[in-house]
């Protein structure tokens, strides 16, 4: 590769300097290195030609200052006025070039870790920090310093509680503040997208930091696991019968205003959230097929459904079902005073319920053994436990 322009001209002034050098010509051959300072272009040939600068200092004798005297009007030579020689001159120049260097090159420095600090704080919304900005830059202009400096504050504790946590528990999934910059993003995501923008608390308040910091650092829930519990919540909540909001208030007590919150809670299980909303479904829509499910064989009609969403279809026809076999014992249950309840009915029509399977064939044989002909409750309307 070609030799830069630059750095040939550059080491052409270091020959000049050293050539004036050797000449005993002081004031050139400082004046060749001044020339090569100006001209370098990399931190390693500043050095360079600083060093060589040094040399030519070191290697000068220092004379003592020419003396001439002063001439004017009078009638003789006036007092003597000290003159500064070319070499005194030079070094003093050169030194107050370095200095000036110097001063601007920390400046430089100053403004460029100000700025760092201020995208850094605005980024973290840390603005509270922003007086301390000048005697942080004093201490260090170092980014890495700097921005060790802030994660000691109390602010920085504050802000990032949820990432601490997750440190102090040995969790690496979250690795810097940029990562759970993001990780806060997809919460906030997840909520908004569910109607639920507030939920959290304000956006950017210091409640919404706490309520995340809640998620990740003591409930380790990831955002996936949010959304599918939010969802699960709202599959009760939004655009479903009110049967199913009274089935959710009956059998656990849950007001559908309070549900996300109920969902969110980390001692339940995904599972169990999925499993709850499925249940409150098969009670509403048997309430709205005419039957009044305990919430065990609510739970249990449920459980069919696996880990799955329930088919709502599917099982309306199977509460149609159970209907038509809690009706058609009616007439025996006035005439023997005996009863088959609704959860019977339905748990035993799809098959859930050994025990009130086997009660409604027996109800069956006797109604064919009291009336004669065929029963109301065919063998055709019992099944066998299936997934709904």
């Amino acid at each position: 590769m070609a030799i830069q322009q630059w750095r040939k001209d550059m080491n052409a002034a270091l020959g000049v300097a050293e050539a004036e050098r050797a000449a005993g010509n002081t004031a050139a051959a400082i004046a060749a290195a001044n020339n090569a300072m100006s001209l370098s272009r990399t931190s390693a040939s500043s050095t360079a030609v600083h060093n060589a600068r040094q040399n030519i200092y070191n290697t000068t004798p220092v004379t003592a200052p020419t003396v001439e005297p002063e001439t004017g009007p009078g009638p003789g030579p006036g007092p003597a006025a000290a003159v500064e020689s070319a070499a005194d001159k030079a070094r003093r120049e050169y030194y107050e070039s370095l200095a000036a260097d110097r001063i601007a090159q920390r400046e430089e420095q100053k403004t460029s870790a100000r700025g760092f600090l201020r995208t850094l704080l605005t980024q973290y919304n840390m603005q509270s920090l922003a007086g301390q900005i000048e005697s942080l830059i004093q201490q260090s202009t170092n980014q890495d310093f700097l921005a060790e400096k802030v994660r000691e504050t109390a602010e920085y504790k504050t802000r990032f509680k949820g990432l601490l946590d997750l440190q102090a528990r040995g969790i690496t999934d979250v690795r810097n503040e940029g990562e759970y910059l993001d990780l806060e993003t997809n919460y906030r995501r997840v909520f908004r997208e569910a109607g639920l923008v507030n939920y959290l608390g304000v956006s950017g308040s210091q409640g919404e930091y706490n309520s995340i910091a809640d998620l990740v650092g003591k409930f380790s829930l990831s955002v996936n696991e949010v959304q599918d519990r939010v969802l699960d919540a709202q599959r009760v909540v939004a655009d479903t019968p009110q049967e199913v909001r009274d089935s959710l208030q009956r059998f656990y007590n849950v007001d559908p205003a309070t549900l996300v919150e109920y969902a969110l809670d980390p001692t339940r299980t995904q599972n169990k959230i999925n499993q709850l909303a499925n249940t409150a479904i098969v009670g509403g829509y048997a309430s709205r097929a005419g039957l009044n499910l305990d919430v065990g064989g609510a739970e249990s009609i449920a459980s069919l459904s696996g880990s799955s969403d329930i088919n709502v279809e599917r099982f309306t026809v199977d509460a149609a079902a159970g209907r038509a076999i809690r009706d058609s014992t009616k007439r025996l249950a006035n005439i023997e005073k005996s009863t088959l309840s609704d959860t019977e009915s339905l748990t035993a029509s799809m098959g859930v319920d050994a025990e009130a399977k086997k009660k409604v064939t027996t109800l069956q044989s006797r109604e064919r053994a009291r009336f004669g002909g065929t029963s109301a409750i065919g063998s055709t309307t019992l099944s066998n436990a299936r997934t709904i």
